[in-house]
């Protein structure tokens, strides 16, 4: 996690509140951006966490909608209505309180106290907190939404990403929203996000933008001029990217010194696998670091049209992911799905 902010006056007054951009990567781990180690550039990242302040202490709950829930109640998942991911709640566990899988109205949300207090209040991105009109964000604070309701959806079009779903559900203010032909979610958050700021901009009020990003949640996809600018780059496997990133999350300063790195159970070592294999996932990475590369070029256009408008350096920016890397492992080391085959059958697999 990573915060940077910006003002000229080193003692603000009231009147110059200060506008809050609280950015969420989905399923991103921690050594994925690069002043915690990694090899992706993420300049704009990057540029936030030297001037501003690194969390490496930083907790968060296990999985998506919890994560989501207490960041934006500052209440447990366990009171709030979201324990587990609505998806995977037991059927037997519904009756009891605050474990529907959905926001509770026991809770209040940041954008409800920050409306409260003056501010415009933004939306656009993931929600994963409720689908029906009163649980969407809309009705929990939110002035101006763009929100995907489901726990993952296409990056490219309207098409829901697993078969639980009958239709990937997007909402625009509350009612049903049909994307645009020309939709790539990285690039369409931040184009609504900018555009909701510009209709309110010489108001002299400030804002609030929560920008949960479906990246990088499976189905991994990115523009092919980002995920090609990582070709041959993790062609040695993944023990070597592996031991890289521990040494330069150490040298950062992000881990303490002799930490051992995780190693997912049942994987296999690079030089086990076929050639076919090793190109299969070394691929697989490329696109995977092409859709992180595409996230952070995109929060660089709203940090440059927030210097455009002067609303730059009274920004406070807040960068982190909801539950960190993946944990679950849906995708063999062979190439084959764990999903039943619905990736490929769903074209998934030519992402790569």
């Amino acid at each position: 996690m990573t915060s940077g902010v910006r003002v000229e006056q080193p003692e603000p007054s009231l009147q110059a509140r200060p506008n809050i951009v609280l950015i969420l990567a989905d399923d991103l781990g921690f050594t994925d951006i690069s002043p915690f180690g990694s090899e992706i550039s993420t300049p704009n990242i990057a540029a936030l966490a030297e001037t501003g302040i690194s969390f490496t202490n930083y907790h968060t709950a296990g999985s998506c909608a919890p994560a989501r829930g207490m960041l934006l109640t500052g209440v447990d998942s366990h009171r709030n209505g979201v324990p587990n991911i609505p998806e995977a709640l037991p059927a037997d566990q519904l009756t009891y309180e605050n474990y529907q899988g959905v926001l509770s109205d026991n809770v209040v949300t940041l954008a409800t106290l920050l409306a409260e207090e003056g501010y415009h209040t933004y939306m656009t991105g993931k929600w994963h907190l409720g689908h029906t009109p009163q649980l969407l964000p809309s009705a929990r604070g939110f002035e101006r939404t763009v929100a995907m309701a489901d726990t993952g959806a296409d990056n490219w079009e309207q098409r829901p990403y697993l078969p639980i779903y009958d239709k990937a559900n997007w909402y625009a203010d509350g009612a049903e929203l049909t994307l645009p032909d020309d939709f790539y979610s990285s690039e369409y958050f931040i184009d609504k996000t900018i555009e909701f700021i510009g209709e309110n901009e010489t108001d002299g009020e400030p804002f609030f933008a929560y920008i949960p990003f479906q990246a990088v949640h499976m189905p991994v996809q990115a523009p092919r001029e980002f995920s090609d600018k990582y070709t041959g780059v993790y062609d040695e496997g993944w023990t070597v990217m592996r031991e890289r990133r521990r040494l330069a999350a150490e040298a950062a300063g992000v881990i303490p010194a002799g930490a051992e790195a995780v190693v997912t159970p049942g994987t296999r070592e690079w030089e086990s696998l076929t050639e076919e294999q090793r190109r299969h996932h070394a691929r697989r990475m490329e696109v995977y670091a092409g859709m992180v590369d595409a996230m952070d070029m995109h929060i660089g256009r709203l940090m440059d049209y927030l210097k455009e408008i002067g609303e730059f350096d009274n920004t406070v920016f807040i960068f982190t992911s909801d539950n960190g890397a993946e944990g679950s492992n849906l995708i063999g080391v062979d190439g084959a799905s764990r999903l039943g085959g619905w990736f490929d059958a769903v074209g998934y697999n030519a992402d790569y």
